[in-house]
């Protein structure tokens, strides 16, 4: 729990806000090492616990909650996926990218069970949430005690005083709005002509592998997530208004997109109104501003065609985890200092796998030049091992 300053307030040596998995992830992490935190979450337990997020994790964050002993239930119920379907020209081929990197493989095991994992070993360790939390302001950045005030699920107003703010609440999350205009420097692609449907179905996947369609009608995504819910997602113009798919045209397109002979689609009821997920990729850097440090979504925007956004969220939350415990404890910021840097190299190689992938997928029938040089490298990518290899390189590594 915060700790009394007499006058002054509560004190905290981090606040967190964003009970995520890079937030959950660097409490548990600073707990450890003996920092008091408090973590801020404006959703309740129950909806950061059952809210259906991405599902596929790489070699590098799955070492990581290994590392640090927090990998039991993906361990328990989490389904290795060594191989990928491309169907293209009205047939399918499978990319065994395993054979390729060593074995090193991904892990499908849904992003809110992960949650609830982290969430349970960080409050079982006595961390400290405040769930459901309203109008959060950060104040004092660049003092060297910054500020979190906020109002209590009960209706409270608190302030709490800390040595470091960690921003963990994603891309439209107050932290990075709390930083003043102009202060970090924004890089961005806009790809302004196509986005991507994002569905989730209550129905038993088609399949034993991800598959990535490319058809004449543009992009389709069949996603693993457990034995009773898939994940799919269909190309679409930026700016479509998800009222405009109504269940049945979201499964009449995915019936046309993903079909090839001799295999069926499995339909059913869908778990929430589809969304329109943006393919733009903006990056601010650095991932600091005083005593406000950024961590996962809250300081980029990577497309989620490689499926690197848990992974990086994972692999900042430890970076983040251990380098506020070395400069508040033990006087050594040189890990702080080098905290952005090491996070964007990662997710650049990230969103660089993300963007060969759009490449690969995406179908622009505007441009037929485009379309026979995407024709070719699927061809490639169906009958060449250097290929191949490249592909998995870039699928897999670096988280």
């Amino acid at each position: 729990m915060p700790r009394s300053a007499g006058g002054r307030g509560e004190r905290a040596d981090v606040v967190v806000i964003g009970a995520g998995v890079a937030g959950l992830v660097s409490a548990i992490l600073m707990r450890r090492a003996g920092l008091d935190v408090l973590v801020l979450e404006r959703c309740t337990r129950e909806q950061i616990e059952t809210r259906p997020r991405a599902g596929l994790l790489g070699p590098g964050p799955v070492r990581v909650l290994e590392r640090h002993g927090l990998a039991d239930g993906l361990r328990a119920a989490g389904s290795p996926h060594r191989n990928c379907e491309f169907r293209h020209g009205g047939r399918g081929f499978v990319v065994e990218y395993a054979d390729y990197t060593g074995g090193l493989h991904h892990v499908v095991y849904p992003q809110q069970r992960l949650v609830r994992d982290l969430l349970a070993t960080y409050l079982d360790e006595g961390g400290t949430v405040e769930f459901a939390v309203a109008d959060v302001r950060l104040g004092d950045l660049m003092d060297v005690a910054p500020t979190a005030a906020f109002v209590t699920a009960a209706g409270q107003p608190r302030q709490v005083r800390a040595h470091y703010l960690a921003g963990c609440d994603g891309f439209g999350g107050v932290s990075r709005a709390s930083i003043p205009a102009g202060a970090l420097r924004r890089t961005e692609q806009v790809r302004s002509r196509w986005a991507w449907l994002a569905v989730l179905a209550q129905v038993p996947p088609s399949t034993d592998k991800i598959i990535y369609a490319v058809s004449e009608r543009g992009f389709a995504g069949h996603m693993l997530r457990d034995s009773t819910t898939s994940r799919f997602y269909l190309q679409v113009e930026a700016g479509s208004d998800p009222a405009d798919w109504p269940a049945e045209r979201i499964w009449a397109e995915l019936r046309v997109r993903l079909g090839i002979d001799g295999w069926a689609l499995a339909e059913g009821p869908l778990l929430e109104p589809p969304t329109v997920v943006s393919m733009d990729s903006i990056f601010f850097e650095p991932m600091r501003f005083g005593r406000l440090v950024l961590a996962g979504d809250a300081a980029r925007r990577v497309p989620p065609a490689a499926a690197k956004g848990a992974g990086l969220a994972i692999a900042d939350g430890e970076s983040l985890g251990l380098a506020l415990p070395a400069a508040v404890r033990a006087g050594d910021d040189l890990p702080l200092l080098r905290y952005s840097e090491v996070c964007q190299r990662r997710a650049w190689l990230s969103q660089d796998a993300s963007t060969k992938l759009l490449g690969l997928v995406h179908v622009d029938d505007a441009d037929p030049y485009a379309r026979r040089i995407q024709d070719i490298r699927l061809e490639r990518l169906r009958t060449s091992p250097v290929a191949a290899a490249a592909f998995a390189e870039d699928y897999v590594c670096p988280v």
